[in-house]
């Protein structure tokens, strides 16, 4: 029998992920949420719920205020979906990409939120004032695109994919590059930002920030926490987690090798907390902005994982309600003549083993199915003798009734659990 093993990171979107109305629902639907906008407030000293929900958007886009305002959402996305799970699920990684690190910090204890705030307050404010150039991302590796950044001076500023590197410089140097690389036949894609961040270009804001960080109570975290600038896991030692700070606003977010590394090291379970990305208004409309690169990574080293985005009301009461149906699978199983077998994989129900689990949610919450978890290789092997055939079979979900009788594979298994309940 296959042991669930979760591993859970919370991850947390940084700057480009804001939009005018995040925060609103949560807020009209939690008194959590409410009570955290009402905190940020006082600390900030301004109205930033105001401007989060009502904009104007390019109030919202400067980064003193970008920083603070993305943060707080990020925080009560994840402290509403504590307060559905009772707290009950910690994680044991953090990671956030460049802003997101500070909400990272907040989630494994190191910066409390007020902390955190008034460091974001500060860092948003340097940045805007003392950035200088522009960015544009490439999808290229990042070999290739140091290969000809350097000779226009421009720096390296992140590699979210292994085939997508952004680089800043100043507005000369990067007009030069991108006229270099079309001539390549690659055309680089210009992002909004008020500076070249994580580039030489934010040495002076750097400077600036540190008497902040200095003077910040950063504690031990109590779980990992990924760090932009190593690509390592912050040590325990808080001057540590100060100097790595102060060095990533001048140096490439080492992103996708992070996130990859927190999977090898055997995290299974992904949550995103806080942002969006994409067109039409409102928070409903909005796609999470680190999904993408997260799946990527998981195939990046082979191995499979189960990802949930927690970003507005709709996103974060079904993230609540997939780990409330995960924890049916450590709960005392009952006696009975139905049983659904769920193929496992590093430690989580496959992507199929998942769905059959939600579409059974009602019939196993009134312990009318028991469950029997399985290797993947166990289950394949067992689905190709139920099968009959001597073909390879794949890992499947399936479900028996009745001890000896025929399994129930595919649309028969998911109407057979419905009838179960109905």
């Amino acid at each position: 029998m296959a042991a669930y093993e979760p591993q859970i990171m919370f991850t947390f979107p940084g700057q480009g992920s804001q939009y005018v109305g995040m925060g609103s629902d949560l807020c009209e639907r939690y008194e959590t949420a409410r009570a955290l906008y009402r905190q940020a407030n006082e600390i900030l000293g301004f109205d930033i719920t105001r401007l989060s929900f009502e904009g104007p958007d390019e109030e919202l886009t400067r980064t003193r205020h970008t920083q603070p305002a993305l943060l707080t959402h990020a925080i009560a996305c994840m402290e509403v979906f504590r307060e559905l799970t009772d707290g009950a699920f910690a994680p044991a990684v953090a990671a956030g990409h460049s802003l997101g690190e500070y909400s990272a910090l907040v989630a494994s204890g190191a910066l409390t939120f007020e902390q955190a705030l008034l460091l974001v307050q500060k860092r948003g404010e340097l940045m805007g004032e003392y950035g200088r150039g522009k960015m544009v991302a490439f999808k290229l590796e990042l070999d290739t695109v140091r290969g000809f950044a350097d000779r226009f001076y421009c720096g390296i500023g992140g590699c979210n994919l292994p085939e997508q590197t952004v680089v800043g410089g100043t507005e000369e140097d990067l007009e030069a590059l991108q006229t270099y690389a079309e001539s390549l036949g690659v055309k680089g894609i210009p992002l909004n930002t008020e500076g070249a961040f994580h580039t030489y270009l934010m040495i002076t804001a750097a400077e600036a920030f540190r008497p902040a960080l200095n003077a910040a109570d950063i504690k031990s975290p109590a779980c990992r926490v990924l760090s932009n600038y190593t690509g390592e896991y912050h040590e325990e030692d808080p001057s540590k987690i100060k100097a790595y700070l102060f060095f990533q606003l001048f140096n490439p977010v080492k992103w996708i090798w992070s996130v990859q590394r927190a999977i090898t090291d055997g995290v299974n379970i992904v949550f995103e907390f806080g942002g969006g990305i994409g067109k039409g208004d409102g928070p409903a409309s909005k796609r999470p902005n680190l999904q993408s690169i997260t799946k990527r990574a998981f195939q990046g080293v082979d191995r499979h994982g189960l990802y949930f985005p927690a970003i507005n009301v709709e996103t974060i009461e079904d993230a609540a309600r997939s780990m409330q149906r995960l924890a049916l699978l450590e709960a005392p199983q009952p006696a009975g003549d139905a049983v659904l077998h769920l193929p496992l994989r590093n430690g989580v129900p496959t992507d199929e083993a998942y769905k059959a689990l939600t579409a059974g949610a009602r019939a196993v919450d009134n312990r009318s199915i028991a469950l029997q978890l399985e290797s993947a290789e166990e289950n394949a092997a067992e689905v190709a003798k139920l099968a009959a055939s001597d073909a390879p079979a794949k890992p499947e979900p399936y479900l028996t009734v009745g001890g000896d009788a025929a399994p129930l594979l595919g649309k028969p298994m998911i109407q057979a659990l419905q009838d179960r309940v109905d």
